[in-house]
Order: C-alpha cells, then sequence, then structure tokens
C-alpha cells in the first residue's frame, strides 16, 4: 500500500519529500517556516518567538541554530533597551509640561 499525501490525499512515492500533485510537504518540520527565510520572516513578525522554529528546523545545521539564537537575541536585548529608553524619554517630556490647565 502506497503512502498518501496528508494534504490532497493522492498516492504518492515512500521517497518523495513533496507531493507531486499538490506541492506540499511530506516531511515534518521541512516547511517554509524551518528555513532561513522563513525564520528571518518570522523574526521580523514575532522576535524571539521565531526561536522555537529556529530549534525544530531540520534544515539547519546546529552551529546555524546558535548563529541564528544569538542574532535573535541580541536584535530582542536591542529592542527592548530602546523600548526602555523611549519610555523614559517620554516621561521626562511629559514631566516638563505645566500642570495648570
Amino acid at each position: 500500500m502506497n503512502p498518501t499525501c496528508p494534504s490532497c490525499r493522492q498516492a504518492v512515492d515512500e521517497t518523495d519529500c513533496y507531493c507531486r500533485h499538490c506541492g506540499r510537504t511530506l516531511q515534518p518540520r521541512m516547511g517554509f517556516w524551518y528555513s532561513h527565510s522563513g525564520i528571518l520572516v518570522l523574526t521580523l513578525l514575532a522576535g524571539p518567538f521565531a526561536l522555537i522554529c529556529v530549534w525544530m528546523s531540520r534544515k539547519i545545521s546546529l552551529t546555524t541554530k546558535w548563529i541564528w539564537t544569538g542574532a535573535i537575541a541580541l536584535m530582542s536585548y536591542y529592542l527592548c533597551v530602546s523600548l526602555y529608553h523611549t519610555v523614559l524619554l517620554m516621561q521626562e517630556l511629559l514631566s516638563s509640561f505645566p500642570t495648570g490647565f
């Protein structure tokens, strides 16, 4: 009995990585979100939550996973520090306005 595609239910060969009928991946964690470009998009959209896909990916080597982790951690730290300084600047700006209105 040949395996079937989980998406279109058509018969596929056991050695296929993608369905010949609909093009969907047949291997778990091999989709777009687990590739370098997918992780970059996720990092821009979800920040540190992209680390889940980094470490679940089977396309990326262990060394590259650590590089992605470091880059995402540094970016997240920079954004948090920038947000903190922005809040401090806004508080200082608001405290300089007269309160007699």
